[in-house]
Order: structure tokens, then sequence, then C-alpha cells
């Protein structure tokens, strides 16, 4: 019997078979599809963090979390943001001194090279925590999701520490 042409974009259809061998290419070229995707972004940049914490100020003063990122992929990552449920707002600063006085300013992004680290720690880089949503306590866990230009987010537990932890 010979193969008749139908609407399905131009597949054939054959009466014995019918469309069970067209879901069956389907999927299989889907499972083809999502190894190759899957072994591309294996390969891109990825991270990892460690030594998430946040400094207990008392009242209401904004607070900074720090933590160390490590780039272990082969290409450059850009941190581009940070929220979390317990603060209305949260951005990157960066410790400046001018003259005799230490202050800070915004920052847009914080880069990573590939295989390097980069801790944000006092006097640099950190994470300025501003508005609680409820008070803190040392020991107290609050979730940071870090938000990268690729798209991709990465959430962290950031452990609440006393004023004097660096």
């Amino acid at each position: 019997m010979q193969p008749i042409d139908t609407a399905y974009s131009g597949v054939n259809f054959h009466p014995r078979r019918g469309l069970r061998h067209m879901h069956i290419r389907t999927w299989a070229t889907g499972i083809v599809a999502a190894l190759v995707l899957g072994s591309v972004h294996a390969a891109g940049p990825s991270i990892s963090a460690s030594h998430a914490r946040i400094r207990l100020l008392p009242g209401d003063l904004p607070l900074a979390g720090y933590v160390d990122l490590t780039n272990t992929g082969e290409g450059p990552l850009s941190l581009t943001g940070a929220s979390s449920p317990m603060f209305s707002l949260v951005e990157f600063h960066k410790s400046v001194r001018e003259g005799g006085t230490v202050g800070m300013v915004p920052v847009a992004h914080v880069d990573l090279s590939p295989q390097a680290t980069i801790r944000l720690a006092p006097g640099g880089i950190h994470l300025m925590l501003i508005g609680r949503s409820k008070p803190l306590k040392i020991d107290d866990v609050v979730p940071m999701t870090l938000k990268f230009a690729d798209g991709r987010m990465m959430t962290l537990n950031f452990l609440v520490r006393s004023a004097t932890t660096q």
C-alpha cells in the first residue's frame, strides 16, 4: 500500500501504521534536541557560593550582606541584581574612601571572570539590605535570590551574624 500525503506538514501517513510513527519520531527528535541543548548549557558558566552572611545592626538601620562567589565555568558571569522577601530593597554597594571619610556608592553589576572568586565583603562590594520586613536576630536564616545577566537566578540562605562578624 502506498503512503498518502496528509495535511501534517508534509509527513507521510501510512494507513496501517497511523500517526503512531509520527509521534515516535517527534518524541525522539525532542529527546535528541534536549540532550544537545543540555550539553551546551552544561559547558556554560556555573557558580558556587559560600560564607553567605548578614551583619545584624540595631533598629531599622540598613544591613550588609556578604558572600564568596566562584565562577566555576568557562565563560564570564555578571551579577545584576538581588532580592529577598525579608527586605524591600537589595542593592550592590561599594565602600569608597575619599579624603578622610569612608562612604558607599551603588554598583550596577558585579562581573565574575571564568574560574575566579569574588568576595562580597566588608570594605568592598557588598549587598546593601534596606527596609526589613520584620525584626531579625542572630542565627536567623534569610533567603536571598541573586540574578545574573543571562537570566539565571540562584537562591542562597544567608545566616544572620553579630555586628562584629566580618
